[in-house]
């Protein structure tokens, strides 16, 4: 049933894939990320200095507050001195290990995958360890007020893909299309149909839900933002949306398969990843203001729809829907209807309010309609191809 899956995750049998190699290429990951932060979205606070000073005041004030508790400011100096240093280490032994052969590449190999480790678990603890709820506010009123910076903090998805795919290409040896799908080729095509279902389905669900009173929405059309902000996000969130469809529907998912010999137990890490990737959105935070069992309710709700984003890789065997459904429904909240507190604050044509724990219901229901479509509709030759090309 699941051929096209199997398919999919057994490509990590060729090339290089012992576990630090995965734990490098990662690596390779987090520092594009890193450079694609302060390169990209590094000029969006002075973007905003001359037309909007008070938020440029806003965003500074509150980014220099993390460090004017001495003690944080330890904690963050620390973390930034262990990960630079580590992260130097992991280059080192990993030049060593590319420069060596039998038993002491295999030692340097293990030893640039420790560092690399090391290096993403202090790198974590500077993105999640320090209150940033309110530089993150003003950052996400300064994209939200000017159209240039909202395209720029987008463009610093697709560029982590540089060292993603440099790993990929040069780490492991296999090819870029083999990240995306156990096809010969991307179906493009797969990605428009699944985008056009995910909005379907996205607005007979939001127009029944409003016409019922469940969840009515406000009509808020502002021509003279709309149209500018509209473009940008047909443009760019498809790579935003896909960015982040190859790293953890594809490239974790295929490394914790390969790794844990289950890819039940890879869904259920990287889905946890996804949703903690998501912590410092403004629902997340708004969640853990109402509480312990509000907050969990909320990430749960990442959770589940990074999970259900799993299965579908599974039955089709590449991320093409994967990355249309992400697509649709990021576009669906920037373009048509946004919620009070987005992470996106665009002006859509409508807003509802801000997702609570029912919002988890309508998450299954909504995705399990359209992963049950793609499922009735997915390429049922992919098996014919991939068993030919095996004989």
């Amino acid at each position: 049933m699941f051929s096209n899956g199997e398919a999919y995750f057994n490509q990590t049998l060729e090339g290089e894939s012992r576990w630090w190699s995965w734990a490098m290429a990662f690596w390779f990951t987090i520092i594009g990320w890193i450079i694609a932060q302060n390169v990209i979205a590094g000029p969006i606070p002075y973007m905003v200095m001359n037309s909007h000073p008070e938020l440029y005041d806003k965003f500074m004030r509150s980014s220099l507050e993390m460090f004017s508790d001495q003690e944080q400011a330890l904690k963050i100096g620390t973390y930034m001195l262990g990960a630079g240093l580590c992260a130097v280490l992991t280059a080192i032994s990993w030049a060593l290990n590319r420069f060596n052969n039998g038993t002491t590449r295999t030692v340097f190999g293990w030893i640039t995958g420790i560092f690399a480790i090391l290096t993403i678990i202090l790198g974590a603890q500077l993105f999640l360890g320090p209150d940033m709820s309110e530089a993150n506010a003003a950052f996400l009123e300064m994209i939200g007020v000017s159209p240039a910076a909202y395209a720029l903090m987008l463009l610093t998805f697709p560029a982590v893909l540089v060292g993603l795919y440099l790993g990929q290409k040069f780490i492991h040896k296999r090819t870029i299309t083999s990240l995306h799908t156990a096809a010969s080729k991307i179906n493009w095509r797969r990605i428009i149909f699944a985008i056009v279902i995910t909005w379907l389905v996205y607005g007979t669900f939001t127009f029944a839900m409003h016409v019922t009173g469940f969840s009515k929405v406000t009509y808020q059309f502002d021509g003279q933002r709309f149209f500018i902000y509209a473009l940008i996000s047909l443009l760019l969130i498809p790579l935003q949306s896909g960015t982040e469809e190859i790293i953890f529907r594809g490239y974790l998912n295929q490394g914790f398969a390969h790794i844990f010999k289950n890819k039940w137990i890879a869904f259920i890490i990287s889905s946890a990843l996804f949703a903690s990737m998501h912590l410092a959105n403004p629902e997340a935070a708004a969640g853990a203001d109402k509480g312990a069992l509000e907050h969990l309710m909320v990430m749960s709700g990442y959770f589940l729809f990074g999970f259900i984003l799993c299965i579908i890789v599974y039955f089709e065997g590449g991320l093409e829907a994967v990355i249309g459904i992400h697509a649709a429904n990021n576009m669906f909240a920037a373009i048509f209807v946004n919620y009070e507190g987005s992470v996106l604050p665009t002006p859509s044509m409508f807003i509802s309010p801000a997702p609570d724990a029912s919002s988890n219901l309508f998450i299954v229901l909504f995705m399990g309609l359209i992963g049950l479509i793609l499922y009735k509709t997915r390429d049922k030759n992919l098996n014919i191809a991939l068993t030919a090309a095996s004989e």
